[in-house]
């Protein structure tokens, strides 16, 4: 074990037995996790969730790109073969000083979103944090994807304590995604991306707000389609021929207890979750 953390010194025998790091702000990024294990199930994850700093939405792009070479350098440390960056905010305002700073793989949300919403049925509504609706970084990228197809971004600060907290219904719920909903159906959106990994585990209370004929949109799974592809083609897929294969190890910078008991509702099982009081 390594000084205290609960990080387990494993001699990997080659680099298809690394793992892959996954980071988030939170639980959020527990649905991407989830996306890659119903089609990775035999690669090792390690999973870390910024629940202390949490949320990421109203944070200064100066603390997103501490936050990434923090955490990145963290997982990295762990002998991650590669890194998914399981948050849009951090994919927007930080991906690219964290590649700058390695020559490890390092994946993030937006590739794997406009893989999945395009070619897509438009209007398109966009959900995200008030950060990555400001950083106008999906805006600029549908527009020269799809020049012609009218896109609509509406920032949702209130979503992601939602579900950090566990409350994924209720009439507080109800009453926030009522409120950022109706300026996008205004706008007659034929399909509503969540720009957000939080956002999925919101999703039936918004499908219930959108009506019939509207597209609800969920990136993690293009995301996964994208990571399965690259480790195919660079040879790097743990195929179960070695001593490590489908383990999984959890870290939360915040409270334990509390990652474990809404972490476990995300996946839909139970969490034995590492706290770090610091990254080193």
């Amino acid at each position: 074990m390594l000084a205290g953390y609960g990080v387990m010194e494993i001699d990997y025998q080659s680099v298809n037995e690394q793992p892959i790091g996954l980071f988030d702000s939170g639980v959020g990024g527990l649905s991407v996790l989830k996306a890659m294990e119903a089609r990775l199930p035999l690669e090792n994850y390690i999973y870390f969730g910024d629940t202390a700093r949490a949320p990421y939405g109203s944070r200064s792009e100066e603390e997103i790109c501490r936050f990434n070479l923090e955490i990145g350098g963290w997982l990295l440390r762990q002998e991650c073969k590669a890194l998914l960056i399981a948050c849009n905010t951090s994919t927007v305002l930080g991906m690219g000083t964290l590649k700058a700073s390695t020559d490890k793989p390092i994946f993030g949300m937006m590739e794997a979103t406009l893989s999945e919403v395009l070619p897509s049925v438009g209007p398109i509504g966009f959900i995200a944090t008030q950060g990555t609706v400001n950083s106008g970084a999906y805006q600029k990228a549908f527009a020269a994807a799809a020049p012609d197809c009218p896109f609509y971004a509406q920032a949702c600060p209130d979503l992601v304590p939602f579900v950090e907290r566990g409350e994924l219904d209720g009439a507080g719920v109800e009453a926030a995604i009522a409120a950022y909903i109706a300026p996008l159906q205004a706008k007659g959106v034929k399909t509503l991306v969540l720009g957000c990994t939080h956002y999925p585990y919101l999703a039936p209370v918004i499908s219930s707000f959108l009506g019939a004929g509207v597209k609800l949109a969920d990136p993690a799974d293009a995301l996964a389609r994208i990571v399965e592809g690259f480790l195919g083609s660079e040879g790097m897929r743990n195929h179960g021929a070695g001593a490590h294969h489908g383990e999984r190890a959890f870290y939360c910078s915040g409270d334990r207890e509390r990652f474990q008991e809404v972490g476990g509702i995300m996946l839909g099982r139970e969490l034995n979750p590492y706290q770090l009081d610091h990254l080193r």
